[in-house]
C-alpha cells in the first residue's frame, strides 16, 4: 500500500503500516500472511540451541552434547547465522573458540519458500534439517524434514 493510503487508513482509526521493503521481504521475515500457500515458516522449530562466536568449547560442550539436532547454531552479536558447531568439534580443546571450530556458511532458506518443493529437495539430498533465516540473515528456526512432511499432509 502506498504511504498516502496508509496515512488515510490511520486517520480513519485503523492500524496501517507502510512496509516499504515490499511483500516478498515481508514474507522472507516470516511475518503473517493471507492465502493458502504452505510456506517453510509454517513448520519451523524455533527452540534451536545457539552459541556465540566468542564462546569457548568448554562453555558450550554440555549444550552441544545435549542438542537433539547434533549441533549449535553460531550467531554473531546481532543474531545473524555465522555457522554451525557440530558434534565433531567435541574432540577439540575446551579453550578453542566457536569461531575457530564452526563450519562456516551453512545452507539457509527463507520462511517464504514453498514447503512442498523444499521438503522434496531435502528428501532427495537426504537432509534432515535446514536453517531458516530472515532476509537479513537472522535465525528464525530450523525446518526439520519430518515436521515439514507432516505439515504438508495436514494442509
Amino acid at each position: 500500500m502506498s504511504p498516502r493510503a496508509a496515512w488515510r487508513l490511520a486517520s480513519l482509526g485503523y492500524d496501517a503500516y507502510d512496509y516499504v521493503a515490499g511483500k516478498a521481504d515481508w514474507l522472507a521475515f516470516g511475518l503473517p500472511h493471507d492465502g493458502f500457500a504452505v510456506l517453510a515458516g509454517s513448520a519451523l522449530t524455533t527452540d534451536v540451541p545457539t552459541c556465540s562466536l566468542r564462546d569457548r568449547l568448554g562453555d558450550v560442550r554440555g549444550a552441544l552434547q545435549a542438542s537433539r539436532f547434533g549441533m549449535l547454531v553460531a550467531l554473531n552479536s546481532e543474531g545473524v547465522v555465522m555457522g554451525r558447531l557440530n558434534r565433531d568439534a567435541l574432540d577439540a580443546e575446551d579453550a578453542a573458540t566457536v569461531n575457530r571450530l564452526m563450519r562456516e556458511g551453512p545452507t539457509t532458506v527463507r520462511p517464504s519458500e514453498e514447503l512442498e518443493p523444499l521438503v522434496e529437495r531435502m528428501r532427495r539430498a537426504d537432509v534432515d534439517g535446514v536453517l531458516v533465516t530472515s532476509s537479513d540473515g537472522r535465525l528464525l528456526g530450523l525446518l526439520e524434514r519430518d515436521r515439514g512432511e507432516q505439515t504438508i499432509e495436514e494442509a
